[in-house]
């Protein structure tokens, strides 16, 4: 097995396997960045990653519950879809883009929910 060098997007078959569009302008990225957005009140907008990654850093500062929220988003994207990539490359597995998605949401509420529960129980120690 030899290096590739030059490949198609595996999720699209239509663009060349770049980092910008494996992670914001793939059919099938965007489909999914535009759910996460809409289930934040927000729209997503196609990019550079360049332009992108200016925009979250000014974007997504602070500690509110949105900004983690998105911050986690980010990280779960890209590890799901890099994994979606290499599932159809070296095992010719792959899933749904609904699928894609609910593994995304699942470690948005794995990474969240500790921190659910400390500020529910936490405080109530507190309080005591």
């Amino acid at each position: 097995m030899g290096l590739i060098n030059e490949s198609f997007c595996v999720l699209c078959n239509s663009e060349l396997e770049i980092r910008e569009h494996m992670f914001l302008t793939c059919p099938t990225v965007v489909i999914i960045w535009d759910s996460i957005f809409s289930l934040s009140g927000l729209h997503f907008v196609a990019r550079s990653w360049e332009t992108f990654e200016v925009w979250a850093c000014s974007s997504w500062k602070g500690k509110s519950l949105l900004t983690m929220v998105m911050k986690i988003v980010l990280n779960a994207l890209i590890y799901i879809i890099w994994d979606e990539r290499n599932k159809r490359v070296f095992q010719g597995r792959s899933r749904s883009v609904e699928e894609i998605f609910k593994a995304i949401k699942d470690i948005i509420i794995f990474v969240l929910n500790p921190l659910v529960f400390c500020s529910r129980f936490c405080y109530l120690d507190n309080k005591s």
